[in-house]
């Protein structure tokens, strides 16, 4: 559990610095230069109903020690985004945070973003802090982006926590000629120590680098990741607007020296290897305003269907016999080796969006489905947004997989899942 106290009493301190302390200074600043402080946030409260999957081994190995006396769950929570943007002449400061609350026990404050800008010349910025960067041209996955928050494909515009490093950014326009625009973006990411140190070793700094160009009105991005420790990578993406209602969009990646994790002999296998990922994707924008995202994406370090019957199998293992060692082994490598929400090579992700269908005002219904394509499994869920006036809206968000118990979403510890969120804006 970590305590937000110390967070609030860091941010209440500098925001009264400030807020406040801008009198004492005034004099200094010409009168021409102009300060401005933004505020903006949200507190979303969640109330969400499960229904558990009790055969599922994924199930057991949440709950190793006392399982529910009833398959069906609630979970109610509240999480307040507070984001703050202060800006004079050619600095500024921007600052994003997020908290979770569940109960007095159990409570976090995390810092998404906090970074200072310069723009020192016309074209120019420098920027330095926390950050969270947005490459690549996908909804629901990004293979090209080497330095964006791992991404969750149920939830692509949830906000999540950015990166610590530094960048240099330099952007021109051209007033004619096939290329439009161009930018060149370096990152600089510091090493990270280990648990009980605060210093990391220089040499492993790692380096992204993105070039842009607004070409023949099409998007087109080259980027390229350098480290020591991870995986090095170089990608491209590109979009275009092929008429007015149709954009197609994709990403390439190739990536060298990914440690790749399967389960052989319920035993854990670590192999290196190098390959290519990409995605392919299209936005429709039909004449009744509804919106139509399809995206196919193929991860070639994926596990294939035979790889995933194995991993589900190794899970099951871990939860016979009730030997606690043995299924606190299978949950450890289950949290650290295949934690993500999409561990197969490939899916199809289809979404459909309508805003105020049959002349209903302030209603907005979407239906999405990832589709698993090695063993046929799916998620199938839709969100009902309703929004009676400018700062509130309501949401409902039912969620059902279906597969078998050997399958990427038929393995998974619920059967089905409601949110019911409530959003206040400010």
């Amino acid at each position: 559990m970590r305590h937000p106290r110390w967070f609030v009493f860091v941010v209440i301190s500098a925001l009264r610095s400030v807020l406040f302390g801008q009198e004492e200074g005034a004099s200094e600043v010409p009168a021409e230069e102009t300060k401005k402080l933004e505020w903006s946030g949200n507190l979303d409260v969640k109330y969400t109903l499960f229904h558990m999957d009790e055969s599922s081994a994924a199930y057991v190995l949440q709950f190793p020690m006392s399982r529910p006396s009833s398959p069906f769950l609630s979970q109610y929570r509240f999480e307040p985004y507070l984001n703050a943007e202060y800006r004079v002449r050619d600095l500024g400061f921007s600052l994003s945070t997020h908290a979770t609350y569940f109960s007095d026990a159990e409570a976090s404050v995390d810092i998404f973003e906090a970074y200072g800008s310069f723009n020192p010349s016309f074209g120019t910025t420098l920027q330095a802090g926390k950050r969270v960067y947005n490459w690549g041209k996908g909804y629901a996955f990004n293979p090209v982006g080497f330095v964006n928050p791992v991404k969750d494909p149920e939830n692509p515009e949830l906000a999540q926590a950015g990166l610590l490093s530094a960048n240099v950014e330099y952007v021109k326009s051209f007033s004619s000629g096939a290329l439009q625009n161009m930018s060149l973006l370096l990152v600089v990411i510091p090493s990270s120590g280990s648990t009980d140190n605060r210093f990391g070793e220089l040499k492993h700094t790692d380096l992204a680098l993105k070039t842009s160009f607004l070409l023949w009105d099409t998007d087109i991005d080259f980027m390229g990741f350098y480290s020591i420790q991870k995986p090095r990578r170089v990608g491209m993406d590109i979009a275009r607007n092929m008429s007015e209602n149709v954009e197609v969009h994709g990403e390439l990646t190739y990536s060298a020296n990914v440690t790749r994790f399967t389960i052989a002999n319920n035993s854990l296998v670590a192999t290196t290897t190098n390959g290519v990922s990409y995605l392919l994707g299209l936005r429709y924008l039909h004449e009744s305003n509804t919106t139509l995202i399809a995206e196919y994406f193929h991860n070639e370090f994926g596990l294939s269907a035979s790889e995933f019957d194995a991993y589900t199998r190794f899970l099951g293992s871990g939860t016979q016999g009730n030997d606690p060692i043995l299924m606190q082994h299978v949950a450890s490598v289950h949290q650290t080796y295949f934690r993500g929400s999409n561990l197969m090579k490939d899916f199809v992700y289809l979404k459909l969006t309508k805003p105020e269908p049959f002349d209903w005002l302030y209603f907005t219904p979407s239906v999405f489905i990832i589709y698993s394509v090695a063993d046929r499994s799916f998620l199938l869920s839709a969100a009902m947004i309703y929004k009676p006036v400018t700062n509130v809206e309501f949401i409902l968000w039912p969620t059902l997989v279906s597969g078998g118990e050997n399958t990427e979403y038929g393995s998974k510890a619920f059967r089905q899942r409601v949110e019911v969120w409530m959003r206040v804006f400010f």
